[in-house]
């Protein structure tokens, strides 16, 4: 039976790349940069938890669909606002909405979007490239973008709480000349 991949200290790939995720010595942010952060942070947080539900949802439905064999219709006629309907694929769709696609198409929107999310917290932090594949990896690997956030936004958390938010200084008020 094979063994899962190992480094010489006999860690295995998971332990790795949690222990990678942990670490904070890839984020170098320019000084700038700093103030955005936290809107990043907040925009990431709110994403990955989106698309780690949309996910599990679509988890659900294709363990309903190809185990079990129904599909889920909404507003079918002749059938209650919600239905469950045999999967059969030769048979074409039937009138109504099909929510087994829906939930597919919002996910795949919805993880654009946690992509778009990944990308501007992973510059605006300046981490490494490995780090920016493993949130993005997140929203595919079921549970993974709760654990990966959690991670990340303990990271990130401790990066603002060493490098405090330079807030700027109200501007004086300039009064308009009529």
């Amino acid at each position: 039976m094979p063994n899962s991949p190992q480094n010489e200290d006999g860690g295995g790939l998971l332990a790795r790349t949690i222990e990678q995720l942990r670490s904070a010595n890839s984020a170098r942010p320019r000084a700038v940069d700093i103030p955005k952060i936290p809107g990043a942070l907040r925009f990431y947080q709110v994403t990955a938890y989106i698309t780690g539900i949309m996910l599990l949802l679509l988890v659900a439905e294709m363990i309903l669909k190809y185990g079990v064999g129904y599909s889920v219709y909404a507003f079918a006629p002749g059938r209650p606002v919600v239905s469950l309907v045999a999967y059969n694929p030769a048979a074409g769709a039937l009138p109504g909405l099909d929510v087994s696609t829906a939930i597919l198409i919002a996910h795949g929107w919805l993880y654009v979007l946690y992509l778009v999310a990944d990308f501007r917290l992973w510059s605006l932090m300046r981490m490494s490239f490995t780090k920016f594949v493993q949130i993005a990896l997140g929203g595919v690997v079921p549970f993974m973008s709760f654990i990966v956030e959690h991670f990340i936004t303990r990271q990130v958390r401790r990066f603002l709480a060493e490098n405090p938010v330079q807030r700027k200084a109200p501007s004086s008020t300039v009064e308009a000349s009529h």
